[in-house]
């Protein structure tokens, strides 16, 4: 096992790497919102997208690009617009958006991806996208991750940027380092449940590998991830590596590479966490740890059912533990256990032992409930050795107003 430690800038930290993040006037509350990442040398690039059956035109031109290859030097994005359901014209534009940053920054347009977050089914304003993609192309820097963290941002109350210096040797003194921003408050739920999430790294790996330690990556995080229930048609996440680190080459059977994925795993679970903590009007994050569970489908789907239960998550928000509300939530869901076997805890307090109740200080419990930013519930359905753990966030009023008027 490789020792790894949190570094400065983002998805700038690792070599090669710049990004940028300005304000031109696609939010109509102002602000950044629109972010370039750009490495200095080819980036092998991998990409996943949303299960969504609509997606964004950004995700259709992605695909297409994917297609001619998987080196690419920039990633464009823009927020405030989702820039879907907008149709032939859409996807013209994203093309527009491809072509303009490929063109300022004197490279191949089929070096080019493009992303956008925002409200569904509006055009968007290529006047503005225009200008801001030129500024953000004279704006890139070495130390522009937290810019650009910002910039992809919509109902995120804080930017979400981590970097990792992964221990792993490259050519020298240099060691292997990954960054990674995401942005997502709301419209969460697992399968693609990322939002948008873009990691770099300075690695050399095969594409096998890469695409193989993203995929394991995000199985253990964005996967694991719901606010609300509701899949985006623009959910995408992105990790290049430009091969900067002169390591050798990680393939999926050598070394490294359980060491590279082990990282990779650990900078996205904790992202994950960010986007849960900081879901649209939350107050507390929820961690739903389900263990005992006869294969690792049946443990998914027992922890997302109560992760994803509107009745658990206000009940956490005003802290009362109404425990009768998680193992309904568990019940409700084909998973193969024995009701009078299960075991149930709450902030680490027993509350169901083997099918048995148990009695406990409810006032107590109650106060954790509401002095603690963490809620964790624990669950052994005693019926199998396979085990996760899914995170969500408390279900506020907040989160109602936001979304009433999230068009106003």
């Amino acid at each position: 096992m490789v020792n790894f430690k949190e570094i400065e800038n983002g998805v700038t930290a690792p070599l090669g790497f710049k990004a940028s993040g300005v304000a031109c006037g696609i939010k109509q509350k102002g602000g950044e919102d629109l972010a370039l990442i750009y490495s200095e040398a080819d980036a092998l690039t991998a990409g996943m997208f949303t299960t969504n059956k609509f997606k964004s035109a950004g995700i259709i031109v992605d695909l297409k690009q994917l297609k001619h290859g998987n080196n690419f030097r920039a990633i464009v994005v823009n927020s405030g617009n989702a820039n879907a359901c907008t149709g032939e014209e859409g996807i013209k534009d994203a093309e527009e958006m491809v072509a303009i940053t490929a063109e300022n920054l004197g490279i191949n347009k089929e070096k080019v991806l493009v992303s956008s977050t925002g409200i569904i089914g509006r055009k968007l304003p290529m006047d503005k996208v225009k200008k801001g993609i030129i500024e953000a192309v004279e704006k890139l820097s070495y130390n522009g991750g937290s810019f650009a963290a910002s910039a992809i941002m919509t109902t995120d109350t804080k930017p979400k940027e981590l970097s990792l210096d992964t221990g792993i040797k490259g050519r020298g003194n240099k060691t292997i380092q990954i960054g990674g921003i995401a942005k997502g408050g709301g419209m969460i739920s697992p399968n693609v449940a990322t939002m948008l999430v873009f990691l770099t790294t300075d690695a050399c790996i095969s594409l096998e590998a890469l695409k193989e330690s993203l995929r394991i990556a995000v199985n253990k995080s964005f996967n694991r991830l719901t606010v609300d229930g509701c899949m985006s048609p623009n959910d995408s996440i992105f990790i290049m590596a430009n091969g900067l680190a002169r390591n050798e080459r990680i393939k999926p059977k050598s070394e490294n590479f359980s060491s590279f994925a082990e990282a990779l795993t650990f900078l996205c679970e904790t992202l994950a966490k960010k986007m849960a903590s900081d879901g649209e009007g939350a107050t507390k994050l929820i961690e739903v740890k389900v263990k005992g569970a006869w294969d690792d489908k049946d443990a998914h789907r027992a922890a997302k059912a109560i992760a994803s239960s509107a009745l658990v998550k206000t009940a956490m928000y005003g802290a009362d533990p109404n425990w009768g509300r998680i193992i309904s939530a568990l019940g409700s869901v084909k998973v193969k256990f024995n009701p009078d076997k299960i075991s149930l805890k709450l902030q680490g307090t027993s509350l169901i032992e083997k099918g048995k109740f148990v009695d406990y200080n409810e006032k107590k419990l109650s106060d954790s409930l509401k002095n603690e930013n963490t809620v964790i519930i624990d669950v052994d359905l005693h019926h199998g050795e396979k085990y996760t753990t899914v995170w969500s966030c408390d279900l506020t009023e907040e989160y109602v107003k936001i979304n009433a008027h999230y068009r106003t």
